[in-house]
Formats: structure tokens, sequence, C-alpha cells
């Protein structure tokens, strides 16, 4: 039994994170951080939490070493300006924002538009996607949780790169997502007046999640992958649909590129494969699940990808990784969601 605490606990991850840790039954005690809230009340922030009394904490009276595990469910910036404190500490921590993600301090800061407080930490974070990096997150410390794009984009490319089956150089990534993804804040300051009965183009060839994309696909590759990334906000609550295209460089039949999916993700809980079943969002909303289908065309492959941004997307996948570093069930708290 653990003692764990959520920083950021009443924006929307924040919120799908402690309803799912509510449920653990590993967690002994848990604490809520908050920045803006400290000494209200859970369940101002989400009627789901009407049943609880829990008091958010101030975070700038918070003693790291009282916890067996910390997530930091806060905007980009906010864990690596406290990451000194607690890598001194002997708290683990899985962080749900970009701070940690990427390899390259270059990048990072032309992407998220700030200086980098511990640049030379970037390559040695693990990168918490589970099914790719299993073996890294049991042994991490401190663990960077994937963006919600590149979760659904890595997990349905990365059996076919690594087998070398397909042109690395010419990949779109076609996605759409609830507009849930954006945050409270923004959706708070007018975004879901704006977004309601339409559908939104947004930051192409900019987006913060192209270069994690690339970053981890060119890990299954010689670092040769090339991707046209194109991000949309559906009116939508959550959920992410990708429609992925790519070329085939060899004659190969569906059912070939199928038993390459089930060989790959035969041991995983949560990667559904759904051969050529067309799959919407709908079917991926409340789990923890990577739904994906595949669709031939002469030497074209079409990929379909369906995530719960919150879910596998954040929150999900977030409590996925910490059953994998304390060594319990993969599943506990996720597999009725």
């Amino acid at each position: 039994m653990i003692k764990i605490a959520v920083v950021g606990a009443t924006g929307f991850t924040g919120i799908e994170l402690v309803k799912l840790l509510k449920k653990h039954p590993k967690i002994k005690e848990m604490d809520l951080f908050s920045f803006n809230n400290a000494g209200k009340s859970i369940k101002d922030f989400s009627k789901e939490f009407n049943n609880y009394s829990d008091i958010l904490k101030d975070f700038t009276n918070i003693c790291f070493d009282d916890y067996d595990l910390i997530f930091f469910a806060c905007p980009n910036g906010t864990f690596m300006n406290s990451y000194e404190n607690i890598n001194n500490s002997r708290t683990k921590i899985i962080d749900l924002a970009a701070d940690y993600r990427l390899d390259s301090c270059e990048v990072w800061e032309k992407y998220y538009g700030m200086k980098h407080k511990n640049p030379n930490m970037l390559p040695k974070i693990v990168y918490g996607l589970t099914e790719i990096n299993r073996k890294k997150i049991k042994e991490a410390n401190i663990v960077a949780n994937p963006g919600c794009y590149p979760t659904a984009a890595i997990i349905a490319l990365y059996p076919l790169i690594q087998k070398n089956i397909i042109e690395k150089d010419n990949i779109i990534v076609d996605a759409k997502s609830g507009y849930s993804g954006a945050g409270r804040q923004k959706i708070e300051s007018g975004l879901n007046e704006k977004i309601e009965n339409n559908f939104m183009p947004y930051n192409f060839y900019k987006h913060r999640h192209h270069p994690e994309i690339i970053q981890e696909l060119n890990k299954a590759s010689d670092g040769s992958v090339k991707i046209t990334f194109s991000p949309h906000i559906l009116s939508v609550y959550r959920g992410i649909l990708e429609t992925i295209y790519v070329n085939l460089n060899q004659d190969i039949k569906l059912k070939d590129i199928i038993e390459i999916y089930n060989e790959f993700y035969s041991n995983e809980n949560f990667v559904k494969l759904k051969n050529s079943d067309f799959i919407e969002i709908k079917d991926a909303i409340n789990t923890n699940n990577v739904l994906l289908s595949l669709h031939i065309n002469d030497n074209k492959l079409t990929i379909l990808s369906v995530i719960d941004n919150l879910m596998k997307g954040a929150a999900g996948q977030a409590i996925q990784n910490m059953n994998v570093m304390m060594n319990y069930v993969e599943t506990t708290a996720l597999e009725d969601e």
C-alpha cells in the first residue's frame, strides 16, 4: 500500500486521475494539491466528486519525501521547476506534461517557447509509452507520460517501422481530437463556444506533438522518419481519431500485416486490433484502449487509431505506468473503464 499525491488535481486530466485513483486498491492515502485553488473542495470541480470531501492542499507546502509516488498533472514547465528537490527525494514521479518528453533541448525550447531548466536530463528521463518502454519504466524513478496524439500515432506505426515494410519518409497523420485536450483554461476562456458545431484545424507544422512522434518512431528505425502531422479539434468533449496514410515498400497482403500487429502486441491488454473494421471515437471512450484497424489498397495502407485522450492519452496511461513502476498488475483500476 502506498501514499500518493496528485499535483494539479482540478484540471481535466487531474480530475480523471483522481477518479481512477480513488478505486485503486493499492493506495492507502492520497493528497490533492493545487497552485490556485488550495482550501477548496475537489467536489467543486466535478459533479463526479459530490461524495468526496477532499480539500485541496497548497503545493508550496508539499514535502516530496512524504509520498511514494507523485503525479504532476500541470501545465508544461511546471514540473521542471521542482526537479532538483524531487530528484533528491525518495519519491517516484509521473509527469503528464511535456517537460521531459523530448531528448533534445534545442528542439524542446523551439516548440515550447521557454528555456529548459534541466537540459542535461532530457535524454535520461524515461518516455512512458508503456507498450514500447515497459522494461525501462519498471526501473525508472521519473517517467514522462506521452502526449495524446503521439500515443495513438506511435502505437499505430511502431510495428510497421520496426519491420521496415513502409516508406518512412512520407507518412501522413491526420488527427482529430475532442476539445478537452486543450485544457480547462482554454475552454473556460471561450474555446468551448468557438468549437460548438464546428471542426477546426490548428498548428500545422508547429504542433508540439510533432517532434515527439518523430523522435520515438526514429528509435524503431534508422532515424529517417518524416511525418506530415495535421491536428484538428472536434466538437466533442473527449476522444482522438487518427487516420494515418503510409505507402508500403513491398508486396504484402493485409492478412500478413495484421499478423505483424498481432505478434507485436500479443501480450498487450490495451491494444485492440479490429482488423479491417471501421472504428469510431465512441468505441474507446472511458477506456484505456488503443483501437486499431487497417485498410489496404494496392501499395497504400490506411490505419485508423482511436483512443480516449483523457485515458490512454493522459490519466489512464499514467496509472498504467504507475502500476508498472510499483510492480502492480498493469490493469489495476483500469480494467473496468
